[in-house]
C-alpha cells in the first residue's frame, strides 16, 4: 500500500492529452484502500478546480476513461475524465463506501442510466 501517493502531469503530457500508468496506479490505490483524494481537474468550460473526492471506480464512457467519484464539493457522484486530471494526491483519511453506488449505472452501455443519474464535469 502506498501512502500519500501523488501524480502530477507534466507539461508534455498535458499538451499530448495522455496519462501515465502512474495515474492509474494512484487511482487504483485510492479505490482499493478507500482513500480520499484531492484532484486538480481541468474543465474546459469552468477552468481548473481543486476537488476532494471519494474514488469509486474507473470506467469507460464515450471511448474515454473516467474516474467515478463522490465529489465532496458537489455532494453527488461525478465523472472526471482522466485526460483532464492535472494532479492527484491521496490523503491519509479514509472513507466508507456508499451503499448506493452501482458501477452498472456509470458504465458505457445502452442500458445504463448514466446520463440521468450523475453529471460529468466538463
Amino acid at each position: 500500500m502506498i501512502e500519500n501517493s501523488t501524480y502530477a502531469r507534466s507539461a508534455v503530457q498535458r499538451k499530448q492529452m495522455h496519462y501515465s500508468p502512474n495515474l492509474l496506479s494512484t487511482l487504483n490505490n485510492a479505490i482499493d484502500n478507500c482513500k480520499i483524494a484531492t484532484i486538480e481537474y481541468d474543465s474546459r468550460e469552468k477552468g481548473v478546480s481543486l476537488r476532494e473526492v471519494e474514488p469509486m471506480a474507473i470506467v469507460y464512457k464515450e471511448r474515454k476513461r473516467h474516474l467515478v467519484a463522490w465529489c465532496r464539493l458537489r455532494g453527488d457522484y461525478r465523472s472526471f475524465r482522466l485526460d483532464r486530471l492535472n494532479c492527484i494526491k491521496l490523503k491519509q483519511e479514509e472513507f466508507a463506501r456508499k451503499q448506493d453506488f452501482k458501477i452498472e449505472d456509470f458504465q458505457d452501455d445502452s442500458h445504463s442510466s448514466y446520463d440521468e443519474d450523475f453529471e460529468e464535469e466538463d
